[in-house]
């Protein structure tokens, strides 16, 4: 029984660890997403001739993006800090701000060290050197900026925190308040390991009457330590409930045998969860672990949307279909309970499901808010400390995988996939057959932005989103994405080139037919298209796909191009 309990203490130390290192990569590639969004913002206010339409661009940025504080223009030969919000600048003068160069995004662009704009107000700001004799700096409200990485757990009590090196004060923490105040965790031990060139290690420290175990990650361009942990409780945990049968299971050798090798083989299971990348293979990964550990007749996964409060089933494909519509409904499913109940008994979207049997109800929460339900029809009671395990693992594992998914994988704006999820997609398809890429830019998108403004671009935006998935729904699809302001990519199945052309003009069509609406005004407008068949990793394939894009757009625009400079 010792040896169980050991089992179960290092698969939980291995959770804790792979949840870790998954939460420090998706902070990570969140704050570095966010900056690169910053860098853009300030190479359009350098674009801005007049003073006028500079701060009517500062005022509009800042009136969209709540994660921003402030922008300051700042002239080096008059020594002027103008803010566009015309707040005090004192804070912005300090000779005790450190700026890092982000040699990544460009050898113009730096990141200051976190300092305090007003009393108990922290940010850190984004520099832009365009000239000798100006600097833009776009500070981020580091409240709204980071409360995003609230969702990252390691199993039930860890979360991230990060601090700033060069201050050893928190950026980010769970509790808002404590942004800005030093580190006690950092200054426990880990700080004197970054001085001295450590760059990534686990690290354990007593904080607050409880052990925690931690990983630390200073490797960025940021000066900034990425830390993710839990208490050492939090692992033990897991293994308390096998100490607590240890009498009982001497006595039945063979039901301890049984037992061991059920718990270890749920282990692997569920451990699996964490490492699914999309909902597909979470469901799948589910269905398989609950008909290996649970008897029953039948299993329904149901997402649930709370902004529309929406309930949603998935396909194979991982494609949601939406089966119900009752935001008051979501009240009725209790964090942290799970129910065994007739078929008089069933809710309204067991019905909408046709269950009629008894069945459990298991509802999965992130944070307080509902975010899926799983019923599992039973004729009989099954093991509850075996589907709260599962439920506890399913739950952490979804909100991580959900948390990740609209962080990495989504463009916000439009909800098509991410150019790193679309890159990633062409790496997996490169030695598939009938499998194309296609690039698409919006004809003279920067004249229609500054001749009808940001509103009529944004629906243009989301208009040409709309028109790819109808000319390429799954599985024709393989992935569609935005890749920057204007630009957008499809990968897609085709039986050969001439089909994959001729979609691609289905869709140039579409869009030439189909001109956006602002007010009474229809406002048309044309996409170019650069495609071509996927035979290689997706540096070469995007490479070779925008040579026959800068081809059709060289040709007059509004037109197809494929395989440009091909032999």
């Amino acid at each position: 029984m010792l040896y169980l309990a050991y089992v179960q203490l290092q698969t939980s130390e291995q959770n804790a660890h792979s949840q870790s290192l998954a939460n420090l990569n998706t902070a990570a590639h969140l704050v570095s997403s966010q900056v690169e969004a910053a860098s853009s913002k300030l190479f359009l206010l350098d674009d801005a001739q007049s003073l006028t339409e500079f701060d009517n661009t500062a005022k509009r940025i800042l009136k969209h993006s709540p994660i921003y504080a402030d922008i300051v223009h700042v002239n080096l030969e008059t020594g002027q800090y103008r803010s566009a919000l015309l707040n005090p600048t004192t804070a912005e003068k300090d000779s005790d701000i450190v700026w890092t160069p982000l040699i990544k995004f460009s050898p113009h662009i730096a990141i200051s060290s976190l300092y305090e704009k007003s009393p108990g107000y922290w940010v850190f700001a984004v520099r832009y050197i365009p000239n000798a004799s100006e600097q833009l700096w776009l500070e981020f409200d580091l409240k709204h900026a980071t409360q995003s990485l609230r969702g990252l757990r390691t199993l039930d009590e860890g979360y991230v925190f990060v601090i700033d090196k060069h201050t050893g004060r928190l950026i980010f923490h769970p509790d808002p308040n404590r942004i800005g105040t030093p580190s006690i965790s950092y200054h426990s031990g880990i700080s004197e390991l970054v001085e001295s060139g450590t760059k990534f290690a686990e690290y354990e420290y007593y904080y607050r009457d409880q052990f925690k175990v931690s990983v630390f990650d200073a490797d960025n361009g940021f000066d900034w330590v990425f830390i993710s942990g839990t208490d050492r409780s939090d692992i033990l945990a897991a293994s308390y409930q096998f100490g607590l049968a240890a009498v009982f299971i001497v006595s039945l050798l063979y039901l301890a045998i049984a037992i061991s090798y059920l718990t270890k083989q749920l282990s692997l299971a569920l451990a699996e969860l964490n490492g699914q990348s999309d909902l597909a293979g979470f469901k799948h990964q589910l269905r398989y672990t609950l008909d290996r550990f649970i008897p029953h007749q039948g299993i329904q996964f149901c997402l649930y949307n709370s902004q529309h409060g929406h309930y949603s089933t998935l396909d194979f494909h991982g494609n949601g279909r939406v089966v119900m519509e009752d935001k008051a409904l979501a009240n009725r499913f209790s964090a942290g309970k799970i129910s065994y109940l007739s078929k008089s008994d069933a809710d309204p979207l067991a019905q909408k499901l046709q269950i009629h049997s008894n069945h459990y109800v298991i509802p999965l929460h992130s944070q307080g808010d509902l975010i899926a339900i799983i019923y599992i029809q039973a004729w009989l009671p099954s093991c509850g400390s075996i589907l709260r395990m599962i439920r506890n693992y399913t739950e952490v594992a979804l909100s991580n995988l959900l948390l990740r998914k609209k962080l990495l994988r989504i463009d916000v704006m439009t909800k098509l996939d991410s150019q790193h999820t679309m890159n990633a997609s062409i790496d997996c398809h490169q030695n598939s057959d009938h499998v194309f890429f296609a690039q698409l830019e919006i004809d003279f998108f920067e004249q229609i932005l500054n001749h009808h403004g940001t509103q009529c671009a944004d629906k243009i935006i989301l208009a040409t989103a709309e028109l790819m998935q109808i000319c390429f729904p799954k599985p024709r699809a393989i992935s569609l994405s935005r890749d920057g302001l204007n630009k957008f990519c499809i990968l897609f199945h085709a039986h050969d080139a001439d089909d994959a052309l001729n979609k691609c003009e289905e869709l140039r069509v579409l869009v030439e037919k189909n001109p956006v609406k602002l007010g009474e005004i229809s406002i048309p407008y044309t996409v170019s298209i650069g495609g071509g068949v996927v035979e290689s990793a997706h540096q070469e394939t995007l490479n070779t796909v925008e040579k026959a894009l800068y081809k059709a757009k060289g040709a007059g625009r509004n037109q197809v191009s494929f395989n440009a400079y091909n032999s």
